[in-house]
């Protein structure tokens, strides 16, 4: 069936694209559990240390097969600054979309989980320096 627009979705397809993207997070990363609700929503939350002497912060990420997935970590509280790399929604800003746009054949576990880990890395050393030290798009700011 052809996706058309977000009103003549094949609700199976949402649902089938939630359960395939919980199933590969599950399986590759133990230590993200997930959710769906109301069959086309998708939300999972998991713990990284970006290093053995760093913080363990609690991500959630966000996932509808029709949008762009938000990553937000949950806790410690990021520091609110505007070298951070974050949207106004306090998402994280994990690339640059012009340049790698998310595509709906895109799975979590191979792209938004381990940049997420890199990005927490470079929070780690934000925290050290006061600088970011990590790749920089030009995007609003937070």
């Amino acid at each position: 069936m052809v996706i058309m627009t977000k009103k003549k979705i094949d609700k199976a397809y949402l649902y089938q694209r939630c359960v395939a993207q919980k199933n590969c997070i599950e399986r590759n990363f133990d230590c993200f559990s997930c959710k769906i609700f109301k069959s086309d929503q998708l939300v999972c939350f998991g713990e990284i240390a970006p290093d053995i002497d760093s913080d363990t912060y609690t991500v959630r990420i966000r996932y509808h097969p029709l949008e762009v997935p938000k990553v937000h970590i949950m806790s410690p509280e990021i520091i609110n600054s505007p070298n951070i790399h974050r949207y106004a929604d306090m998402s994280l800003c994990l690339y640059f979309p012009p340049d790698d746009p998310w595509k709906k054949t895109d799975l979590i576990h191979k792209k938004l989980i381990p940049w997420t880990s890199e990005w927490l890395v470079y929070y780690e050393l934000y925290l050290h320096t006061g600088d970011w030290l990590g790749p920089e798009a030009p995007h609003p700011p937070t």
